[in-house]
């Protein structure tokens, strides 16, 4: 392959990415409507998808990227990837009517709105810290890295910055930044970028995404939220490698 190749490579990975995290905000941020549940299931979502699960087979991310997915028994992240695809694809076969969407509507609500048996905490806090409280010191930590990429939630003090759908716009938001620093050539700013999304990642993301996709599986009674937290999960954890094999890169140039 040669260095243009590769660049062309690397800059079509990370629109994937921008693209990906940007579908997982919509997907875990509010009830659905017609036009989000079109929007999360077209082929532009499908497509960058299809690239993050692509490079599960690179020989450089074999070690750390492929491991158990979400904690579920008997699955890798490439066998997550393949699902989350299978259920999108499935939607976007079949097309997306007004039953399916009160279905979803009624599964969003159950799992992340109304507390009850099938409540799960879509918040950070819960999950690192005190069982069941929020704005807690991860929160700030969060709002820290929010304000010095100049993200701000716009309901901030309001409602918990570690929420999981505002961590996927931040991580869209910084991707794009990302893509655009690396297509204009500033390497040195796009690894500067890097390295802070995988702090990010690392401290933010993967220290409970995993338990979040297993509460959802357990409570989730059609499985489409299920499916697509472990997906989450997976996306997390492949990004993290595929940054981390970049930024080594990047480094050695």
């Amino acid at each position: 392959m040669t260095d243009k190749q590769r660049e062309s490579e690397i800059a079509l990975y990370l629109a994937r990415r921008t693209y990906t995290y940007g579908a997982l905000h919509v997907i875990f941020g509010a009830q659905p409507v017609a036009n989000t549940v079109q929007l999360t299931t077209d082929e532009n979502t499908i497509a960058a998808l299809q690239g993050i699960r692509a490079v599960v087979g690179f020989d450089e991310l074999s070690g750390s990227a492929v491991r158990a997915c979400a904690g579920l028994q008997g699955r890798d992240t490439a066998d997550c990837l393949d699902d989350a695809l299978a259920v999108l694809g499935e939607v976007a076969k079949h097309g997306v009517d007004d039953a399916l969407v009160e279905i979803l509507r009624g599964d969003y609500a159950r799992l992340f709105d109304i507390p009850g048996d099938a409540y799960v905490h879509t918040w950070e806090s819960p999950y690192t810290g005190t069982e069941g409280a929020l704005f807690q010191a991860s929160t700030l930590d969060v709002r820290s890295y929010y304000h010095q990429a100049g993200y701000r939630l716009q309901a901030e003090k309001h409602f918990p910055d570690d929420h999981i759908a505002a961590m996927m716009d931040y991580l869209r938001a910084t991707s794009q930044n990302v893509y655009e620093t690396y297509a204009d050539g500033r390497d040195d700013e796009a690894a500067r970028l890097l390295g802070v999304q995988r702090r990010f990642l690392r401290h933010h993301v993967l220290s409970w995404v995993d338990v979040f996709a297993r509460k959802v599986a357990a409570n989730d009674s059609h499985g489409y939220y299920a499916t697509l937290a472990a997906g989450m999960a997976a996306v997390a954890r492949v990004d993290y490698a595929y940054v981390d094999m970049l930024l080594m890169e990047l480094a050695a140039e």
